[in-house]
């Protein structure tokens, strides 16, 4: 499931977001990155549906934070900004929309020094406009410990002020200057 929503509490730009987690257990995966493609398509004049591009839709490339540890789930995120393919896709537009969101993870299984890769892909009607995901990595109290609920993985919860204006140019500069990062995926 994929989601957009505002990256944070304090920062309200528009953020694609993937859950992604490793449920296997003991096969642990070095060197682990992710990378997120969108294929565009359209009807041509015979009605029949044709590829019209791939792109790369940044999930930290330029800043390491593609590369992901899977010991415990994460978000992949992408900032919407003017750079993004995505940049000017609102909730009504994203029902219409003609792509697909392609997600691939590669990484090395440890114990045997093999290539792993997995796939999956998302359709404009599979992704939840305004919205965040719920944490599924909670303190246990009693054990003083942290443990993943998997049952959570796909739950999430409307952000009901998401579909506010969009900041100005000016406010967005202001956001730059304080250090955030434009397009990363991190750790809940």
């Amino acid at each position: 499931m994929a989601v957009v929503g505002p990256l944070d509490e304090h920062d309200r730009r528009p953020t694609l977001m993937i859950r992604l987690a490793d449920i296997q257990e003991k096969l642990f995966l070095a060197e682990s990155h992710v990378r997120l493609y969108m294929a565009s398509s359209r009807i041509n004049s015979r009605g029949d549906r044709e590829l019209i591009g791939v792109k790369d839709i940044n999930v930290g490339y330029d800043s390491g934070w593609d590369r992901v540890l899977l010991l415990w789930p994460i978000i992949v995120r992408h900032v919407i900004d003017e750079s993004s393919p995505l940049h000017g896709l609102t909730r009504e537009s994203l029902l219409s929309a003609e792509f697909e969101l392609i997600m691939t993870v590669e990484g090395i299984v440890e114990a045997t020094g093999m290539t792993f890769q997995a796939r999956t892909s998302f359709l404009p009607n599979e992704i939840l406009w305004g919205h965040k995901f719920k944490p599924m990595v909670l303190m246990n109290e009693k054990l003083s410990k942290y443990e993943v609920h998997y049952g959570l993985f796909d739950h999430t919860e409307r952000v009901l002020d998401f579909d506010v204006p969009p900041k100005t140019d000016a406010e967005e500069m202001e956001l730059e200057d304080m250090g955030h990062h434009n397009n990363a995926s991190g750790f809940l």
